[in-house]
């Protein structure tokens, strides 16, 4: 099912320049690539896209050059940011889980799924 605003577009907030459209005070740098949780970033945005089934849109291009750009010579996705740290107890923005691998050079096996479905989503080749 596609997403539509009564004038049968899609909102333009999510569209576009991804720094440009919206840029947050808080979450995260827009153009980084954030794992486990995800405020608002490129990955996230085109996820959205993805779902709604409006990734192909053009003014999704340049978020998704900005994904493509990130991919590592294996062909794997990075997690380049975080709030989340490893944890021994309970405490605020702790976690115990594995979330694999935080680097820009390291691809992030969970993040590396999401990249391939939007990029796929969006018509680009994986």
């Amino acid at each position: 099912m596609a997403f539509s605003t009564e004038s049968g577009s899609p909102p333009s907030v999510i569209l576009g320049k991804i720094a440009s459209v919206m840029t947050p005070e808080w979450g995260g740098p827009v153009d980084k690539i954030h794992y486990p949780i995800r405020f608002y970033d490129v990955l996230g945005a085109l996820l959205v896209m993805a779902e709604a089934g409006l990734a192909r849109d053009r003014r999704c291009r340049d978020a998704l050059d900005l994904l493509e750009g990130k991919r590592l010579d294996d062909g794997s996705f990075p997690a380049e940011w975080t709030n989340v740290r490893t944890a021994e107890r309970v405490e605020s923005r702790g976690t115990y889980a594995d979330w694999g691998p935080l680097s820009r050079r390291k691809g992030n096996p969970l993040v590396t799924v999401d990249a391939l479905y939007a990029l796929k989503e969006a018509g680009r080749s994986t």
